[in-house]
């Protein structure tokens, strides 16, 4: 029949894919592995997330809590150490050079314990100026440097406060090579009552250090939390999976025992029809045959008994799994070819599918033929069914093709695609079978030229709606 179309398929141009093939969109089984390995590794990622969260925020913590004691301990030691050792002479530039000189030399040894302690690793005092005025470091004494907008603001307020050290400065240049520095400075005052600034580095890598404290403990507390809420989690879900596992086979069980019933109800009810109105109308159309006064009620007959036959094949029909695809598609055209049509099914002698993906065959078929009996005025119906490998290689989402073809009148195929269009039942059948079973739908038809409908099911289809 294929070969006949040859123009018509012309005609049709491209096809129309209604519908594009997306595993994604597949009924089946849910994959309760991969649930749960989700909910696990959604775990982790919240964990790691909190972690991280919380070592930047440690990170903070521990930088104020450093500058908090390097402010505290720079506090204390300007009024315990440093202001009690003041004379008048270390800030006074008319004393006598051996006064200012020894001014320096008792601050330098009342400090002294501190500097070998390594606590701090500069000592500073400040003139209001910004004159260097005394520290351990002399090649500074005497400079003058102009003090910040904190540094004036702590004289003047008497207060302390801390910051990172800027290396770059000229006043920092002999800071330079050990590493960052944390700088705290507290205004002190002479026995005359001139205030004066003292200022203290300390080492940056003590922050650096507790900030690594806070942060192992903050990310062992994250990630044990996590592990609790796993540990209590894991178990939970596990059964709450278990459970609907069962309740998904519980189901399928009932719908299978329903199927079967169904089943059952239809032979008997065909086995009525054939021992009953079947043999009875059959033995009668017999009998009047041979008188030829009645054999035009004989011929009636016969053709009420081919009829009761074909309802009987509907009733009960070939199943694809019992008596094999090709006796299932061959019932299913009974319709076809009881409206006079020429039918004609290609099917290979072994068909390797699910029985999913063989009764979603026979539904697009179904279907298929019932819409060219209906709507296409035809005189020529083929099926052909086709096993064919997936994008990744034989065996690895290979796919059934079915094809639907006839000779009828065709249609626009633009109104296959309007959402709005009125009827079109069996359109819409035809989609949902290749959105079901996460498989793609083409159309070639025109007016005049026939249609073709195109149907790639993947063959390991688990379940259909």
């Amino acid at each position: 029949m294929r070969g006949h179309r040859s123009s018509d398929t012309e005609a049709a141009g491209t096809p129309l894919v209604l519908v594009a093939a997306d595993q994604r969109r597949r009924t089946g089984r849910t994959p309760w592995g991969r649930v749960l390995v989700g909910v696990v590794i959604a775990a982790l990622v919240g964990g790691a997330a909190v972690a991280t969260a919380g070592a930047l925020v440690s990170q903070r913590i521990a930088e104020g809590f450093a500058v908090r004691d390097a402010t505290s301990d720079t506090a204390a030691l300007a009024r315990v150490v440093v202001e009690p050792a003041l004379v008048d002479a270390i800030a006074d530039p008319d004393a006598p050079t051996s006064e200012r000189a020894g001014a320096r030399a008792r601050l330098a040894d009342a400090v002294a314990g501190e500097l070998r302690a390594g606590s701090a690793v500069r000592m500073k005092l400040w003139a209001a100026d910004g004159t260097v005025l005394w520290s351990d470091e002399a090649r500074l004494v005497g400079e003058r440097f102009p003090l910040g907008a904190e540094d004036l603001e702590a004289l003047q307020t008497d207060r302390s406060d801390a910051e990172v050290s800027d290396l770059s400065e000229p006043e920092n240049r002999f800071e330079r090579g050990h590493g960052p520095l944390l700088e705290a400075y507290q205004a002190v005052h002479t026995p005359s009552g001139e205030a004066l600034l003292f200022e203290a580095y300390q080492r940056y890598d003590e922050v650096v250090s507790r900030a690594a404290d806070l942060r192992g403990a903050f990310a062992a507390l994250a990630f044990g939390t996590v592990g609790v809420v796993l540990a209590l989690l894991v178990p939970l879900l596990l059964w709450l999976l278990l459970r609907i596992r069962s309740g998904q086979r519980a189901r399928e069980r009932l719908l299978g025992r329903a199927l079967d019933a169904e089943a059952a109800e239809r032979r008997r009810m065909a086995a009525d029809l054939h021992d009953g109105p079947v043999q009875d109308v059959a033995g009668l159309a017999l009998s009047l045959g041979a008188d030829p006064a009645t054999r035009d009620a004989a011929a009636a007959l016969r053709g009420a008994v081919s009829s009761l036959r074909g309802s009987m094949s509907a009733i009960r029909p070939a199943a694809p799994e019992r008596d094999g695809l090709g006796a299932a598609l061959d019932d299913v055209c009974a319709r076809a070819r009881a409206a006079g049509l020429t039918t004609s099914v290609h099917v290979p002698d072994l068909v390797e599918a699910s029985s999913a993906a063989l009764l979603a065959v026979v539904r697009f078929v179904r279907e298929a033929v019932a819409n060219v009996v209906t709507h296409a005025n035809a005189s020529v119906v083929d099926v052909q069914v086709a096993a064919a490998p997936g994008a990744s290689g034989a065996g690895r989402g290979a796919v059934l093709v079915v094809t639907v073809s006839d000779d009828g009148v065709g249609f626009d195929p633009v109104r296959a695609t309007a959402p709005d269009r009125p009827g079109h039942l069996g359109t819409t059948l035809l989609r949902e079978i290749a959105e079901d079973t996460g498989g793609s739908l083409e159309l070639e038809t025109a007016p005049g030229a026939g249609t073709t409908w195109r149907l790639r099911v993947p063959v390991d289809t688990e379940a259909l709606r």
